[in-house]
């Protein structure tokens, strides 16, 4: 087949393929950008790569097949990689992925060339990957300290404490919101759009990203010094400490924007630049090797794979799910329970499928609670190890200590170290001791990061199950927690039980 013609029909392909291979993917940038209100740039990042594509699409069709080798080997990876992050639901690294994998497959057809020409723009979906959460606390500081300095050069007292700022008129807290993380993408992503628009240079490119970067961090700290400045000015009287939304877009456009506008124009080489046929978008002549059509088959079946192997492992991981019944175990002769209306403690879980919990009471009047709380079949919304799971609810308890033990002995239904938690009840003062610890599959672990990483590999073979297991008790002292009696009445107590 003529060269030119199978490009053609490669290209034509390429849409559709990469949409059903990244599916998962895909609904899972859709759902982030749409909810989110900090990620709802996303569609303006999406747009911006399919319009640098077009713009470049004189250098994608010169593209010939090229395979490479490196190219085929990285996609691999990668989709070895995503396969493994969609079983553990680790969407920060499923949605990574997707610009990489996008690239590893043009890749491995059409070689070096590729990247040239499209890996700029492809890239861009960094910037609406939900990565940048992470930088908040850091934002947050820093807004902090420079509003502090405002603040001294204003002549406005002001007491600090960690993210509250602190008036006469009021109090302040500068959350996630306030750290600018929203106005730091936008613009870096505005950066890289207008440099691979009009720059040759890369260097100049990445120079354009990092004054962006920094422009929208002053800006940033002008809002919030507005804010605290017009509080204390009106005594906390002005519509703006409640709505800045709008506040807070006009200082990004009239801080960063605009003198981003004139920045870029000084930093562009020449009106030339912006031509589509401009060496920046032309791909390199190199000795082609391998063009037979084996490479784009080999890779786009590869990039098929991330849909294919849960849907082939789906009948086996329902059925592993409905059949999986587990029961609180039976007592030692000495014990009678399991009660089941009674409880010491509760876990904080989200729709779980199971949760059985009971009291077993000793001879000698002694109580432990046994609870298993877990989800027959894991996936999004419904993981074992998720933001919204809680050992304990934080509104009826407060943390005192937690710490790891090593138990004694071996037990049947406890891995030897377990999870140690004191928590403390908000309402009449008293502390209870938890034991904790994990099931995946039929593996116990008490390791947060065990639990994703064998529920990775588990799901693999079929089996998405898990759960958490632990025991509950009262300690002693109403002041100061005496729980030393309670682990010697757990330890008794997981050496008779019998599953």
């Amino acid at each position: 087949m003529d060269q030119a013609v199978t490009t053609r029909y490669l290209w034509l392909a390429s849409i559709p393929l990469l949409a059903v291979g990244l599916w998962a993917e895909w609904q899972s940038f859709f759902h982030l950008w749409y909810d989110s209100i900090v990620y709802n740039h996303g569609f303006l990042v999406l747009g911006g790569v399919f319009f640098l594509l077009y713009r470049r699409r004189q250098s994608l069709r010169a593209l010939t097949i090229n395979g490479s080798p490196l190219g085929l080997f990285l996609l691999t990876g990668s989709i070895a990689v995503l396969i493994l992050s969609q079983a553990a639901d680790i969407r920060l690294f499923r949605l990574l992925l997707v610009p990489l994998i996008i690239l590893f497959w043009g890749w491995s057809i059409w070689g070096k060339a590729f990247v040239t020409s499209a890996g700029g723009p492809i890239l861009l979906l960094i910037f609406a990957v939900p990565l940048w959460d992470d930088f908040s606390p850091l934002l947050q500081h820093i807004t902090v300290f420079f509003n502090t300095i405002l603040l001294q050069a204003a002549d406005i007292p002001a007491t600090i404490h960690e993210f509250f700022i602190i008036l006469n008129v009021g109090t302040f807290l500068v959350e996630d919101g306030c750290s600018g993380v929203r106005y730091l993408m936008v613009a870096l992503f505005l950066a890289a759009f207008y440099g691979l628009l009009y720059y040759r240079s890369n260097t100049r490119i990445a120079l354009l990203i990092v004054i962006a970067g920094l422009l929208s961090m002053v800006a940033n700290w002008i809002r919030v010094f507005g804010i605290i400045a017009a509080g204390h000015y009106t005594n906390m009287e002005t519509s703006l400490i409640e709505d800045h939304e709008l506040f807070g877009w006009v200082i990004f456009v009239v801080v960063t924007l605009v003198p981003l506008f004139f920045i870029s124009g000084k930093l562009e080489q020449s009106p030339s630049s912006t031509d589509d046929n401009s060496s920046h978008h032309k791909p390199e002549r190199a000795h082609v090797k391998y063009t037979s059509i084996k490479w784009p088959v080999i890779a786009s079946l590869l990039l098929l794979l991330p849909p294919l192997v849960p849907a082939a492992l789906d009948a086996r991981t329902e059925s592993m799910a409905s059949s999986w019944a587990p029961k609180l175990p039976l007592p030692a002769s000495d014990w009678s329970g399991p009660l089941r209306h009674a409880s010491i403690w509760q876990p904080d879980y989200v729709k779980p499928d199971i949760n059985l919990g009971g009291v077993y009471v000793s001879d000698e009047l002694e109580q432990v609670q046994l609870q298993i709380t877990g989800y027959r079949r894991q996936a999004q919304n419904k993981e074992l190890i998720a933001y919204g799971n809680q050992l304990f609810d934080h509104k009826e308890w407060k943390l005192v200590s937690k710490t790891s033990r090593t138990l004694n002995s071996n037990h049947s239904v406890s891995p030897d170290t377990v999870n140690e938690t004191v928590i403390q009840k908000n309402g009449d003062g008293s502390y209870v001791i938890l034991w904790s610890w994990y099931q995946v599959g039929d593996q116990l672990t008490r390791s947060r990061i065990e639990v994703k990483v064998k529920g990775a590999l588990n799901k693999l073979k079929g089996d998405a199950r898990g759960a958490l297991w632990a025991l509950a008790g009262r300690c002693e002292g109403s002041k100061n927690p005496d729980c030393a009696s309670q682990r010697l009445i757990f330890e008794r107590f997981l050496q008779n039980v019998q599953l």
